[in-house]
């Protein structure tokens, strides 16, 4: 049976030829592909119940998907309309290629996936993300405030440690602080935490207020690769990144 891998190392193209063997397992449950994959040679795959998004690392492309048993029905295929020369814009075409009115069937093993046209033809690999644990140093990188996401100068060395006892510490724009947290399967509760009084500028003062006021609201959380989004109701309020 002949397969067309979605993946190359020419930086022209995506797609090449080879032979493969599809192996036809049933999916009963078709929430295993739900979430976040990676294209075995650059770019992002998403899927949702009846939604899907795209990304060879230009514009988004996003449309509806049907999930039956191993078979993925693809349609309404949009894209945003930013440029993408050389390279990047020849992947970006090649995968709206694939994707666009395509009837794909795919084959689940461990935490790959690969997507078959109704040739047989092997045009996609996908693989899991390894996202790093809950349990980690985070830096802050953005949060939500009532104007909408923010980021600021003042975010500089601030951020939160989730340690393994349940503990969690703190280092806002101005104080730092200790308190702790619970978990329920992505549900997070942060609690009796409790700040150092330090004298700052209102800058910082500011800043840490927004930081805190956000804290307060967060019931979940969600880790793609080595970004926290800390969340309220499933919206991110404080977007951090794992300290190396």
């Amino acid at each position: 049976m002949k397969c067309s891998l979605f993946c190359t190392a020419s930086l022209l193209g995506f797609l090449s030829f080879s032979h493969c063997e599809k192996e036809d397992n049933p999916v009963t449950d078709t929430d295993v592909i739900l979430g976040h994959w990676d294209i075995e040679v650059g770019g992002t795959l998403f899927f949702e119940e009846d939604t899907f998004s795209a990304s060879s690392g230009c514009n988004s492309l996003f449309g509806d998907v049907e999930i039956e048993n191993n078979k993925l029905s693809f349609s309404s295929l949009a894209s945003t309309l930013m440029a993408c020369p050389g390279p990047e814009g020849e992947r970006e075409e090649e995968l709206k290629a694939v994707l666009e009115n395509a009837i794909l069937t795919f084959s689940l093993k461990g935490n790959q996936m690969e997507l078959f046209d109704p040739q047989d033809n092997k045009v996609m690999t996908l693989t899991r993300p390894e996202n790093a644990a809950l349990v980690n140093q985070w830096s802050v990188l953005s949060i939500r405030v009532a104007n909408g996401i923010t980021s600021s100068i003042y975010d500089e060395d601030t951020g939160i440690t989730f340690l393994a006892d349940g503990g969690v510490q703190l280092k806002t724009a101005c104080n730092s602080g200790a308190g702790n947290y619970s978990t329920n399967d992505i549900g997070l509760q942060i609690q009796e935490l409790a700040l150092t009084e330090m004298a700052c500028k209102e800058e910082r003062r500011n800043r840490e207020q927004e930081l805190v006021n956000a804290l307060s609201q967060i019931n979940g959380y969600s880790i793609l690769r080595n970004t926290l989004s800390l969340e309220k109701d499933g919206e991110s309020y404080i977007s951090l990144g794992l300290e190396e």
